[in-house]
């Protein structure tokens, strides 16, 4: 294996693993923020500004799908939980817009 080859192994690799992780983030605190909670919106004004979070918020759109099914839809399925919120891409913008104004 050549050095520009190891290179770019660790650039593709981490640039996956940074997408996960960085997703993994942006959509626990977009569910928050889709359920009210006021340590989300702290947590969005104090990195945000509209045009920032609408761009992650498409980047990661597919992040917050998953862990919208993985946090709501099993636990109602499997008995858990008895509410499962609905999910909105325009309810989430419409309170992410609340917040930051």
């Amino acid at each position: 294996m050549s050095s520009l080859e190891f290179w770019g192994y660790v650039l593709v690799i981490g640039s996956i693993l940074t997408y996960i992780c960085w997703g993994f983030v942006f959509a626990i605190q977009g569910l928050l923020l889709l359920h009210g909670r006021p340590e989300a919106v702290a947590w969005l004004k104090k990195r945000y500004t509209i045009r920032s979070f609408m761009r992650e918020l498409y980047i990661f759109a597919p992040m917050l799908f998953i862990f919208h099914f993985l946090l709501e839809v099993v636990p109602r399925l499997i008995g858990l939980d008895d509410a499962v919120i609905r999910f909105s891409m325009a309810d989430l913008i419409e309170r992410a817009e609340e917040a930051l104004r």
